[in-house]
């Protein structure tokens, strides 16, 4: 990890602006934001959120300064309660926060996402690292800042003898996620969206 800037506070703003335009096209955040004239400001809000969430409750790492790349991680244990406020917590938090951050309107569709989170606890129930979010600037994609994201972390995984899961709803980072060792455990479709969702885990390999 030591290749990484582990984020604080102070870099929150750039690390939403690289996640903000690392999602600006993705399709669940179309559906989440559809109005293209909103979507820029509404996705600042839902990341500044979650990177504030994240560095309270979990882990966020940067590529360099530059933030070309952002991840951010959730260690879930339901063994112990503080590590488990990121289930709990996330989903009441969300209803208040989202109404103001976002609206009523899209805090709504954002919603509908917690099937995700209850789907992700009932396959998983056990303590595990959950990839949260990865995002890498569009102007740096392709050319190995996800890598330099990923594998240090799941190297210190290994380390500590833990699982990690993911979800995603793009079909085309499956193979990517794949070759870092990730399985899929469920492919649904989220109710309420026309988004399919694919449930991946990382086995502790030893």
């Amino acid at each position: 990890m030591n290749n990484l800037i582990r984020l604080t506070r102070k870099h929150i703003k750039p690390a939403v602006k690289t996640l903000t335009r690392a999602f600006y096209d993705d399709p669940l955040h179309i559906f989440y934001f559809p109005d293209t004239s909103i979507r820029d400001e509404k996705l600042h809000n839902l990341f500044k959120f979650n990177v504030s969430y994240s560095l309270r409750y979990g882990e966020a790492y940067s590529t360099s300064l530059n933030f070309e790349g952002v991840a951010l991680w959730q260690l879930i244990d339901p063994n112990k309660k503080a590590r488990f406020k990121f289930s709990i917590n996330y989903e009441s938090f969300l209803v208040f926060q989202l109404v103001r951050r976002v609206g009523k309107e899209a805090a709504n569709r954002i919603l509908c996402y917690n099937f995700v989170l209850r789907t992700h606890h009932e396959l998983v129930p056990y303590r595990h690292w959950y990839f949260f979010n990865i995002g890498v600037d569009p102007n740096f994609q392709g050319k190995g800042y996800a890598s330099n994201l990923i594998k240090p972390m799941l190297g210190r995984i290994e380390k500590e003898h833990l699982s990690c899961y993911l979800d995603t709803n793009d079909e085309k980072k499956i193979a990517l996620y794949q070759h870092y060792g990730f399985k899929v455990l469920k492919k649904y479709q989220i109710p309420e969206i026309e988004i399919t969702n694919w449930s991946m885990l990382r086995e502790n390999p030893l």
